[in-house]
């Protein structure tokens, strides 16, 4: 069977938000898209919506529960069906879960440190294998969060798997560098998607006036992705983020992300200890 060369891109967390955006804006280039998630209803949406404005682009959907066990494995293994090449990883699935570490449920944050981190590496080195096989130019990008660059109470696990995604993709980056493959992080901020109501977080009124709008966070992590930067921080309020985090004492960054998120109420609640 002849080798499919067409350029193939796989979204994982692709039904919504900024894995719907970046399909939109990959397919206005050119890629051929494979759309992974758990909501079946929503990918078929997608790809209809895609497919009636590009007619030339194949795309499939996969509905995939990618905590599973054997989730990457098998996600390979269907991409790379009919000899296609991938040539575009966007690891974008993943979430958050906001509220007192001690009293989130543990069956929950066990599922997003394994979505977050270990499943994002699983399927960073299983496709950076098959990149490096076929040989020609390829980028896997890591979405993350300016969530890494502070502490985050009350959303401590989250931050931490974003400095892991973070500290990893630039490692990996300088690992490949005389590779075909390019790796990048794109590290938002508060952007408007449904992840803030996923995780539980009400945002105050003065933050929600800072956030981006998805559409125009996938359009500089795309072109940032596809000229090789190995950090992409979009927006003026996340870079100014990332580099205060730099000079501040950390407790003073730990404060902020409180306040940033709404979580003055919440402390006050913990003050009150158990009744």
């Amino acid at each position: 069977m002849p080798v499919d060369s067409r350029r193939w891109a796989v979204i994982t967390g692709a039904s919504a938000g900024l894995g719907a955006d970046f399909a939109r804006q990959l397919a206005a280039q050119g890629w051929h898209l494979v759309l992974v998630a758990r909501r079946l209803d929503r990918l078929q949406a997608l790809a209809d919506e895609i497919r009636n404005a590009h007619r030339d682009l194949e795309v499939e959907v996969i509905a995939l529960d990618l905590s599973l066990p054997d989730a990457a494995p098998t996600l390979l293994e269907r991409v790379t069906a009919r000899n296609r090449q991938m040539h575009a990883l966007i690891n974008n699935a993943g979430f958050g879960a906001y509220g007192p570490f001690d009293e989130l449920p543990w069956e929950r944050q066990h599922e997003m440190l394994l979505l977050n981190v270990v499943r994002l590496t699983e399927l960073c080195w299983l496709f950076a294998r098959h990149m490096q096989a076929h040989g020609q130019p390829a980028h896997i990008l890591n979405v993350g969060s300016v969530a890494a660059f502070q502490p985050t109470p009350f959303f401590s696990a989250y931050g931490a798997t974003k400095a892991y995604v973070r500290n990893f993709s630039e490692g990996l980056a300088w690992e490949l560098r005389d590779s075909a493959i390019r790796v990048s992080c794109l590290s938002p901020g508060a952007t408007r998607t449904e992840f803030s109501d996923v995780a539980g977080i009400a945002v105050p009124a003065f933050a929600d006036r800072t956030q981006m709008e998805s559409p125009d966070v996938v359009r500089r992590g795309v072109a940032g992705m596809l000229a090789g930067k190995p950090q992409i921080i979009p927006g003026f309020i996340n870079h100014l983020n990332a580099f205060v985090s730099r000079v501040l004492p950390r407790q003073v960054l730990a404060w902020g992300a409180v306040l940033l998120m709404g979580g003055r109420a919440t402390m006050r609640d913990r003050s009150r200890g158990p009744s």
